[in-house]
C-alpha cells in the first residue's frame, strides 16, 4: 500500500500518489486532520480569477451522499469544527475532532474532496456569500491594503493577483468551469494530508488510499514542484516608492525588502530571530520607537512572506495623516540603524527566548501541530520536534543575525508602499527625498 519511509511522521506516499504525514499522540484526546490541495490563485488565468476560492466554498455545499446541512450537523454533533482557506499556492481543508470521531470526520473530508456535487441552487446562493466576503475584505483597511501592496511589488503578475477575485470576476464564473477546476485540481490534483493526535494510523492510510489517483509529489517537499510549476512566471520585483490612494482615513506604510531564495532552515530561524527583535514583539525596536516612545501609531509590526520561488520581509505601520511624517522618519532611521549598526546581544537573547516560548505554547495546540507537519513538508526542511526547533532557535547568534541582514536582504531593492487617503505634493517629495537615497 505504501512506498517511502515508514509511518510515524513521514512523509509517505500512498499508492494513489497522496502524501501522508502523521504525528501520533497516543495520550491525546483529540485529533486534527488537514487536506492540502496544491493549487491556488496563482494557478488561475484572468478568465477564471477567483475559481479556486469559490471551489473551496463549494466543498461544504454537499456531496453525492451528504447535504450541506448533513456536513454541518455531523461536525456539530462531534463537538469539533471544520474549516478551510485559500492561499496563492494552496488550499487547506481541515478539522479538529475528539479522537473517537476521527474515522467519521476523515470519511466526510474524503467525501468532500472526491464527491462534491455543485448543485446549481447551492452554487448561486454561495456566489452571493463569496461576493459578500469580497466586499467585507475590501472594506477592511489592512485586507484591502495587502492585495494592493503585493501588486505594487510584483505588478501585474499572477503571484500578486487577488485570491478571491473581484465581485465582477466571481459573477462571471460558470458552474461547468468550477466543476472542471474541482476535478482537475482537487479530485486528481497534487494533495498532501497531515494528521496529528490520537487515531488509528492504519485506518487513516486505508481510507486515504481509497481516494482517486492524484498528481505526483516528491517526498522531499512541495515547494520544489510548485517552483517548477510556476517556472514560466518567475516573480519580478519592483523597487521604489508607490503611492496608492484609498478611501480609508488612515495612512498605511509598508517598507519591503526582497529576500534571497531559497531560504534554508538555519536562515529561516535566523530570520525569525531578526524579525522578533525588529518588529514582531512589544519590546521590539519598531514597536518601542514608533508606538511607545513616539506615540505616532497604534499598529506597528513586521512579518515575512514566503512563496515557492519568492520571499520578502516587511515593516508595517499605520496612523492618522498628521503623524505620517514622523512615522516614516523613525521607520527609516530604525532600519538604517539595523542594517548599518547591527544588533545587540541582549536583543538576540530576548528574541530567542520569545520564540522558544511560542514554540512551547504552540506544542499544546493540536491544530497548530497538524499544520506544522505540512509546513515542514512544504519547505523541504523535514520534521523537527519541539525540542529540536528550540535547539535551532537557541543556536542563532548575533553574528548569524548580522549575516542574515547582509546576505538575505537586498537593501538596494527596497520598496515603500504608502496606502491611504492621499498625501500632498510636498509630503510626497519629502518621502522621495528620504527613501529615494
Amino acid at each position: 500500500m505504501i512506498t517511502g519511509p515508514q509511518p510515524g511522521i513521514g512523509p509517505v506516499k500512498l499508492r494513489n500518489g497522496v502524501i501522508l504525514i502523521t504525528e501520533p499522540i497516543v495520550t491525546g484526546k483529540t485529533a486534527a486532520i488537514g487536506f492540502w490541495f496544491y493549487t491556488g490563485s496563482r494557478a488561475e488565468n484572468d478568465a477564471d480569477r477567483g475559481v479556486t476560492h469559490f471551489t473551496e466554498h463549494m466543498l461544504f455545499k454537499g456531496t453525492t451522499s451528504r447535504t450541506a446541512f448533513d456536513i454541518a450537523c455531523a461536525f456539530d454533533r462531534m463537538g469539533g469544527y471544520i474549516n478551510a482557506y485559500t492561499e496563492r499556492e494552496d488550499v487547506c481543508m481541515y478539522c479538529v475532532v475528539p479522537s473517537a470521531k476521527v474515522n467519521e470526520a476523515l470519511d466526510i473530508l474524503c467525501d468532500m474532496a472526491e464527491h462534491a456535487v455543485f448543485d446549481g441552487e447551492e452554487l448561486e446562493r454561495e456566489r452571493k456569500v463569496v461576493e459578500s466576503e469580497i466586499i467585507t475584505s475590501e472594506d477592511d483597511p489592512e485586507d484591502s491594503a495587502l492585495d494592493a501592496v503585493e501588486n505594487a511589488v510584483w505588478p501585474n503578475q499572477k503571484i500578486s493577483a487577488g485570491i478571491s477575485g473581484t465581485v465582477k470576476q466571481v459573477e462571471s464564473l460558470r458552474r461547468e468551469n468550477i466543476i472542471s477546476w474541482y476535478e482537475n485540481h482537487f479530485v486528481h490534483g497534487r494533495m498532501c494530508v497531515c494528521a496529528a493526535g490520537c487515531f488509528d494510523q492504519k485506518a487513516v492510510e486505508e481510507r486515504l488510499s481509497a481516494l482517486p489517483q492524484h498528481g505526483d509529489l516528491p517526498l522531499e517537499g512541495a515547494d520544489k514542484v510548485l517552483a517548477g510549476q510556476y517556472a514560466d512566471q518567475t516573480p519580478v520585483w519592483k523597487s521604489g516608492i508607490s503611492f496608492i490612494k484609498s478611501s480609508f482615513q488612515q495612512e498605511q506604510f509598508f517598507l519591503l525588502y526582497p529576500l534571497r531564495i531559497p531560504v534554508d532552515e538555519r536562515a529561516y530561524y535566523t530570520l525569525a530571530v531578526m524579525n522578533a527583535l525588529t518588529g514582531d514583539t512589544m519590546s521590539s525596536r519598531l514597536f518601542q520607537t514608533l508606538r511607545e516612545k513616539g506615540g505616532w501609531c497604534y499598529s506597528v509590526y513586521s512579518y515575512s512572506t514566503f512563496y515557492a520561488d519568492a520571499a520578502c520581509w516587511c515593516a508595517y505601520a499605520s496612523s492618522a495623516k498628521p503623524s505620517s511624517g514622523r512615522i516614516l522618519t523613525d521607520l527609516h532611521t530604525e532600519m538604517e540603524k539595523l542594517f548599518n549598526d547591527g544588533v545587540r546581544e541582549t536583543e538576540v537573547e530576548a528574541a530567542r527566548e520569545h520564540l522558544c516560548g511560542e514554540e512551547l505554547m504552540a506544542d499544546s495546540d493540536i491544530e497548530n501541530r497538524m499544520k506544522f507537519l505540512e509546513r515542514c513538508y512544504d519547505s523541504g526542511y523535514g520534521y523537527k520536534s519541539t525540542d529540536e526547533r528550540i535547539a535551532l532557535i537557541r543556536s542563532v547568534t548575533k553574528d548569524d543575525v548580522g549575516r542574515c541582514l547582509r546576505e538575505m536582504f537586498d537593501v538596494r531593492k527596497k520598496a515603500l508602499v504608502v496606502y491611504g487617503p492621499g498625501l500632498s505634493l510636498k509630503e510626497k517629495k519629502d518621502i522621495i527625498g528620504l527613501y529615494g537615497k
